[in-house]
């Protein structure tokens, strides 16, 4: 994929619901991609980084370059979930339901 961070910001929107999808088993990624991005939660959220964010600039920089890159992992799935999701929004649920008369029978 052509390193475009504008594209991969928009995608950022879309990452969250894909991953509750994912946990409530609506939507299935690879093992290897779900791995990353957990660990990047993780790395984000955790007060341990290999570049310590009391660095200006540095310490940030680190945790920024992660989340792209997770990005630009993510960003073929992200496709796919929106494809998946436009789909789903279009099928209308529906119940058969027969007459009476053949109820009884």
């Amino acid at each position: 994929m052509k390193f475009n961070p504008i594209q991969l910001l928009t995608d950022l929107p879309t990452v969250f619901p894909m991953m509750w999808a994912v946990l409530r088993g609506k939507f299935k990624m690879p093992w290897s991609t779900l791995f990353w991005t957990v660990l990047c939660f993780v790395y984000v959220l955790s007060p341990v980084d290999i570049l310590p964010d009391v660095l200006p600039l540095l310490g940030i920089a680190d945790d920024g370059a992660f989340i792209l890159l997770v990005l630009s992992l993510l960003h073929n799935d992200v496709q796919r979930f929106r494809l998946q999701r436009q789909k789903d929004e279009n099928v209308i649920e529906a119940e058969i339901v027969r007459p009476e008369d053949e109820r009884k029978k």
